[in-house]
């Protein structure tokens, strides 16, 4: 899955770089702002400074494409589906 930024970038969902043992530890309680960002981050090819750069839509945006590729993982990344530009 692929996200437009507000800036032109885009930037492609990568569940690859995520374990299950990390992605479980999104919906931890416990889990601080700051360690969600990074878990999230790479999965963007960001690191963490970029990541929690970008500005608030933009972030809204690719949590959003995060999260709808983690409910269906398998899905084609090349289908029509597939891409977020709002």
């Amino acid at each position: 899955m692929v996200i437009t930024l507000s800036d032109g970038r885009e930037l492609a969902v990568d569940l690859t770089k995520i374990s299950i043992a990390q992605y479980r530890h999104l919906f931890k309680n416990e889990t601080t702002p700051e360690e969600e960002d990074a878990l999230l981050a790479p999965c963007f090819g960001l690191t963490v400074e970029e990541f929690e750069a970008l500005p608030y839509p933009d972030y809204k945006r690719a949590t959003a494409a995060f999260f709808e590729q983690a409910r269906n993982p398998l899905a084609d990344p090349n289908s029509q589906s597939a891409s977020i530009s709002v």
